[in-house]
């Protein structure tokens, strides 16, 4: 394929570039647009997109998803006459990355006479800074030539192709995954829980621990939630949620925690098959005592329900 820099002619660069060199003395040559050596960066990758885009998932193991590394070089559209020196900064765009955690492998490049292409540099940024941020987000950075040395002043940075722009995008924090939790129980007693179902849904909020997969609580065409309080803090693995069939089943759910009962922590959302009974493991046990389900997504036919709400808790040694 052919150096995309083949692919720009001289007419194309007129007003795109810009000398990086502001004055010129008396006796020094004038700067000529038509022959002048360009300078710019491109990523490894640059068929695939202007921008790099990174994608980060978020669990109770960690930051996992793409590494944060791009890997891009130093070019010129022809040989350097002579040798020249180019300085690269990072800069991020956005609040929660700070510059100083874009590290690149080199802040300095060296291209020698006769060369068009530097060696590879990478610019990483380690994902676990990310860590304690648990909303979905969006980070932006960008990697540029703030300034070339050379001896040939005839030589200009290029205005639109001396940045590289990057996107990090970090999922919402999920301790949630389909499946009954491995080592573990429902807790049998369900005789001090209270629960308390969002206003005008059908069905008493008892129906959903009364032990009976016959009694309810349901809306139409739209979902709803309810909170249970366990009466005590307990650690817990997972819950269980049982319908009247596939077709009343919720296909997506969010569950979140309290410690009061009234600010709620989100463990994520989590897309869930629409069976009859539905298990979702925590992937990091939790501790709490107060417990929402939230229906994001309703049931098949419009109608969506719960007859019963279980907990699990670890398995009795």
């Amino acid at each position: 394929m052919k150096n995309i820099f083949q692919s720009l002619s001289i007419a194309a660069l007129l007003g795109l570039f810009v000398p990086f060199i502001s004055s010129c003395s008396d006796d020094e040559e004038a700067f000529n647009e038509w022959n002048a050596t360009y300078v710019s960066l491109q990523r490894n990758d640059y068929l695939s997109g202007n921008v790099k885009k990174f994608n980060l998932t978020h669990d109770a193991n960690g930051i996992g998803g793409d590494e944060i590394k791009m890997a891009f070089t130093v070019k010129t559209q022809k040989a350097v006459s002579t040798d020249m020196v180019i300085a690269l900064s990072a800069k991020s765009e956005t609040e929660g990355l700070d510059a100083s955690q874009i590290v690149l492998s080199s802040s300095q490049v060296t291209l020698k006479e006769g060369q068009m292409t530097s060696e590879e540099i990478t610019a990483t940024v380690d994902p676990t800074i990310f860590a304690s941020i648990m909303e979905k987000t969006s980070f932006s950075f960008s990697v540029s030539i703030s300034n070339v040395t050379t001896n040939d002043k005839n030589t200009v940075i290029s205005s639109n192709l001396s940045i590289l722009p990057v996107i990090i995008n970090k999922a919402a924090y999920c301790n949630l995954k389909s499946g009954t939790p491995s080592n573990s129980q429902l807790i049998s007693n369900r005789a001090g829980w209270i629960v308390n179902v969002e206003e005008g849904v059908d069905g008493a909020p008892n129906n959903l621990i009364d032990g009976k997969t016959g009694t309810d609580v349901a809306l139409n065409n739209k979902g709803f939630w309810f909170t249970v309080d366990l009466g005590e803090t307990k650690v817990l693995t997972g819950i269980k949620t049982n319908h009247w069939g596939n077709a009343y089943a919720p296909r997506e759910v969010e569950i979140l925690q309290s410690e009061n009962g009234t600010t709620w922590k989100s463990l994520s959302s989590l897309a869930i098959p629409g069976n009859s009974t539905q298990n979702i493991t925590f992937i990091s046990p939790i501790t709490t005592r107060y417990l929402k389900y939230q229906i994001i997504t309703i049931s098949t036919n419009g109608r969506t329900d719960v007859t019963e709400f279980n907990v699990y808790e670890p398995k009795s040694e």
